[in-house]
């Protein structure tokens, strides 16, 4: 393995991890993971793509347990102080140009394939996968999630409970049979049930959901860099946006699983753990496949569908607007205009707002 440069007590690579799709049955062979943690990097991406450039073999992931210069899609800027997992993958994927772009969306739908597998069941269904490379939390049920927490965490003070020593993770007691639990289990599945998101045409697509994770993939010599940022444990005191571009984390939707307690780095330990089994699973069948097999859970679980949304290219020079319809099997978004027409959108060249 390439030399990999870290800050502080430097990096510690794990045993392998071997996880394929052999549940599914789909995977040519099994994908093995070899993980390296760092401290701190400035940018996992940035160790990645030197060991792309170094040969280094397909199924190195690195960890941070913080970045100084983490960046998203298009170079954006990605905070990462301590509290959440940021990864990044390297892959050789053996499929042909034309199915490479749909390779951010199997990501996405790896990430939520975790989350949902970690939460409750009532919160489960409100993680939605954002085209082309994010993955949102319904805010209404995000809100109700952290207003029973607060309830959970003053009833568990009330009653003796010790609060978690993490000054970073918001601690909550292990009482499922509270009032509160049942006040949001009542609460959250009703109202995501009942909401309808085809039918939610706000002109805002963005209002009704908050940002759980962001994916950004780079073609690196002859090799992907496949960056995940996923905010797990929420800090002690949230910044105030002002409504927008509000962060979600894993444990607002999770304050009574078993790995809430015990430590941050638990927490994130197991939503990488289940990232990876996820993603190792639809990466076979997306390598062998293409992304059409993989298109009617993406659809299921898309954010945008049903919106009014405006593409603006790089520029911000307006492409379309119109109504979202679905994503295809090459990985577009399908607008219907004004007129009828459906306008396929491919994510290299717009933003959606």
């Amino acid at each position: 393995m390439p030399a990999l440069h870290g800050v502080g007590d430097g990096a510690r690579e794990s045993a392998d991890r071997a996880a394929g799709a052999a549940g599914e049955g789909f995977a040519p062979s099994a994908l093995s993971f070899r993980s390296v943690l760092f401290d701190e990097v400035s940018s996992t991406n940035d160790e990645v793509k030197r060991a792309i450039d170094a040969g280094e073999a397909e199924g190195l992931v690195v960890r941070a347990l913080r970045q100084s210069g983490g960046y998203g899609r298009q170079g954006r800027v990605w905070a990462s102080p301590e509290g959440g997992l940021y990864c990044s993958l390297l892959l050789r994927p053996q499929v042909t140009p034309a199915v490479l772009p749909t390779l951010s969306l199997v990501v996405g739908m790896a990430v939520r394939r975790a989350v949902a597998a970690l939460v409750d069941a009532s919160a489960a269904g409100a993680v939605r996968i954002k085209w082309p490379n994010d993955v949102v939390v319904d805010r209404d049920v995000l809100h109700d999630a952290r207003a029973c927490a607060v309830g959970l965490d003053l009833a568990a003070q009330n009653h003796g409970h010790e609060r978690f020593s993490d000054p970073n993770l918001t601690a909550f007691s292990q009482n499922t049979s509270s009032p509160v639990s049942a006040s949001l289990k009542h609460r959250v599945q009703p109202r995501f049930c009942a909401r309808g998101d085809a039918d939610d045409t706000s002109s805002d697509a963005f209002a009704s959901f908050s940002k759980l994770c962001g994916i950004s993939c780079e073609a690196q010599g002859g090799g992907v860099c496949v960056g995940v940022g996923v905010n797990v444990v929420p800090p002690a005191e949230r910044p105030d946006v002002g409504g927008k571009n509000e962060a979600a984390y894993v444990l607002d939707l999770a304050p009574e699983a078993d790995f809430a307690f015990g430590g941050a780095s638990r927490a994130i330990d197991r939503v990488f753990d289940e990232f990876l089994a996820a993603f190792a699973s639809l990466y076979g069948r997306w390598q062998r496949d293409g992304f059409a097999p993989l298109l009617d859970e993406y659809n299921a679980w898309a954010s945008l569908t049903g919106r009014e949304v405006t593409i603006e290219g790089r520029d911000g020079s307006p492409i379309a607007a119109g109504t979202v319809v679905r994503v295809d099997a090459c990985g577009r978004l399908v607008l219907r205009s004004h007129d009828g027409t459906e306008v396929p959108i491919a994510s290299g060249e717009a933003h959606v707002r």
